[in-house]
Parts: C-alpha cells; structure tokens; sequence
C-alpha cells in the first residue's frame, strides 16, 4: 500500500457517486483497435530498449487510451510498461473525462496544490517502474524543460532520454476505423466551406463569414476544431497566417478561406479563394499556379514515392508558372488527431523538399499551395488525400475553382 495519501489509484467508488458508476464509457475506439496501437507503441519501445514510455502529448495519450479532455494543457501522463497495465496521472478535476472516456483503470491523480512531476515519480516507484532505460516525450507542449530536468533527476539513477516521436511512428498510418472520422470531419469541412462562400459579399465582414462558416461546420458535426476558422480578404489575404478580426469585404478584394473541421479528434481541412469582383489578371494566374500544384502533388501520391517527391511535383509548377520564389513552403503536411492550435501532424511527416520518407497506405495529408503577393492580396486552394494501395483518394469534394461573388 503506498504510504503517500497523495498518490492514489482512484476508483469509480472513491471519485465517481455511486449512482453514476454504471455509466458507459464513452470511447471511440473498440479494445481490437487499442489492442492494434499498444503492440505497435510497445514493438518500438523494444527496438528503442525502452523499459517505461512516459507519453505526455495530449494527442498521443488520446491514441493509446481514449482520454481527452478540453484541460488538456494541464500536467498530463500515460505510462506505457514494455507490458502489463497502463497508469494515467492527470489533474484531480480532470477525473471524470480519465473515467468517461478511457480505456486505462490505473488512475493517479494529482490535486492542484501539489507538483505533479513529484506525484507521477512517486506513482512510478511504487509500480516499481523507475528503472532500466525510461523513454520521456522531451517535446511534449504542455511538460516544459523544468520539469523534464525534474524528472529526469528523481528517477535516478534510471536513464531518462528522449522518447518523442516514438508513439508517432504508429499514428502516421491511419486505420479504417480511423478514417471514418476523417471522411466524417471531411463532410462537415465541406459544409462550413460552403457556407462560408457563399456568405462572401461586398459590405459583410470578416467575422461574418467566419461565423456563417463555424456555425455550418459544428451542424454538419464537427466537435470543436483544432485551429480557428481562417477569413482573410483584402491586403491581409497576402500575410500569412492571419484570419479575421472584423475588416469590412470591399469590391475587388480577394478572400482566403480555410477550415479544418474535427470529428472525435480526427480532422479534415480544406482551402479556397473567392473573389468579390473583378479578378486582377495576376491573381488569376496566381490561382492557377496553385490548381496546378495541388493537381500534381495528388498525381504524385502513391505508395512508396517519397514525402520530397511530391513537394517536388508541386513546386515545378510553380515554377513553371514563374512563381517559385513566392512558395517558400512545404507543400502538405499529415494529419489525424488533433487538439488546438493546430490540425496538422506534419511532425510525422510533412511533404516538404528532399524529405525521403516513403508514402504508405494510410497516410492522410492537407495539401495546401498558397501564394502571396504581400499586402496585395493571397490565393490558395486544398483538398484532404489518403495514400491508398494503389495510388491517393481525395477525401474533400468541391470545386477548385477561383469562386467569384
């Protein structure tokens, strides 16, 4: 029995009233799949000679046991054993979402008073899990060095070293039962785009449309999105990485949309430009350019060509369009599960010049190509693919068209 009251293995009994223990666990996943995603994460740790995983990613704990939490930022852990049973340490509060939603039993739980590194080490010993060779997520968002550097000092003299990217191995490689979120969140993407194009119109604003968009994309149903609605029009359209915040659409602006709606974590994005009004030529050709681009990366996805190959594929023709010099850029980027700020997972793989790692089926990519002409105005245009058996699908439908209102 641990001698700390601090650190405990909560039961439905202790934290949960009794009338709410027969609860169904909400999980999105059947125990076949996470049954799939343990013996891949623990075929690496062995290859890795890892003892113990530490997984502190939000999006990593979500995929080997179901958690998720909009407290993801908080202090966060899934202990992965080369076998046996898994612990979670999470914030006390978050209690409810550990029981509702995952499939670990061995909860620990830390009150908002206490250090949480010191809860977690001492949860670790009394598993007898501190020590051999301890896998840590050194670039997990929300841990910071601090703590990594506290940690790795308590757990000696086990040897603590960097771990990060060892749960990602397996999450590049999308399962069926995974894509059907995609295709989901894909759908719902469409709607929010639509939506948003069509509300496009000389005097409405930005944030106008950005609402037409997100209320469209939450009905057609999505959860909450991993990044906000992208609206840019006018001048701003040309800065990167910008998106609404009130300006007022006028005659001959160019207006750049991008969404990426969310279904159980899973996203789907999609961008487009509209037009209000006369075109100017450059922007045209600008469009263009982008088509082009995005037609030939998804001409180049096929099983065993690599990442480098198909931003390749899309950067001869910007090229050949004399635009090379504006697309400093990787031309897509992974994605799967997500929290905020960001839908992506071109941590895993991103499609991006000389990269060699090789195309699989299963894999899902934004492919994005954008150009800017810098306070002028900016235009692009995306789909959501899947690397197939036999080539890539495209998981988005509408229009690449430069729509014009």
């Amino acid at each position: 029995m641990e001698s700390d009251a601090s650190v405990r293995k909560a039961t439905m009994s202790e934290e949960i009233p009794q009338q709410h223990t027969d609860v169904e666990k909400a999980l999105f996943f059947g125990r076949e799949e996470f049954e799939g995603r343990w013996a891949a994460v623990r075929a690496e740790m062995v290859r890795e000679g890892f003892d113990v995983l530490l997984v502190f990613n939000a999006e990593n704990v979500l995929y080997l046991s179901g958690y998720q939490s909009i407290g993801y930022s908080s202090f966060l852990c899934l202990v992965v054993p080369r076998s046996g049973e898994m612990t979670l340490c999470v914030r006390e509060m978050e209690m409810g979402c550990a029981r509702y939603f995952s499939m670990v039993e061995d909860v620990v739980i830390y009150a908002d008073h206490e250090e949480p590194v010191a809860v977690l080490e001492r949860a670790l010993a009394s598993r007898g899990l501190t020590k051999g060779r301890i896998g840590v997520e050194f670039d997990a968002a929300f841990i910071g060095a601090r703590r990594i550097m506290r940690l790795a000092e308590e757990l000696r003299p086990a040897e603590v070293v960097d771990a990060s990217g060892t749960v990602e191995k397996a999450r590049a490689i999308k399962s069926p039962e995974e894509l059907v979120y995609v295709r989901q969140a894909c759908r719902a993407t469409e709607e929010g785009m639509r939506a948003a194009i069509e509300s496009v119109k000389e005097g409405v604003t930005e944030n106008a449309v950005a609402a037409a968009m997100f209320s469209a994309t939450v009905a057609a149903g999505s959860t909450f999105m991993s990044s906000d609605p992208i609206v840019t029009s006018g001048p701003k359209s040309g800065v990167a990485h910008t998106t609404f915040d009130g300006r007022r659409i006028q005659r001959g602006d160019l207006v750049l949309l991008e969404l990426g709606g969310c279904v159980k974590r899973y996203s789907g994005a999609l961008m487009r430009t509209v037009a209000v009004g006369n075109v100017p030529e450059e922007a045209r050709k600008m469009a263009s350019a982008c088509r082009a681009g995005l037609e030939a990366a998804i001409d180049a996805i096929r099983p065993g060509a690599t990442a480098g190959e198909v931003d390749k594929a899309c950067v001869a023709q910007m090229a050949k369009a004399g635009y090379e010099a504006l697309f400093r850029k990787r031309t897509g980027y992974s994605v799967g599960v997500s929290y905020p700020p960001d839908w992506g997972e071109g941590h895993i793989v991103s499609l991006r010049q000389g990269d060699p790692t090789p195309l699989e089926p299963g894999m899902v990519f934004h492919i994005p190509p954008a150009l800017r002409s810098y306070a002028r105005w900016g235009v692009g245009v995306s789909e959501t693919v899947l690397v197939t058996p036999d080539g890539c699908e495209v998981l988005t439908h509408l229009s690449r068209e430069l729509f014009q209102r």
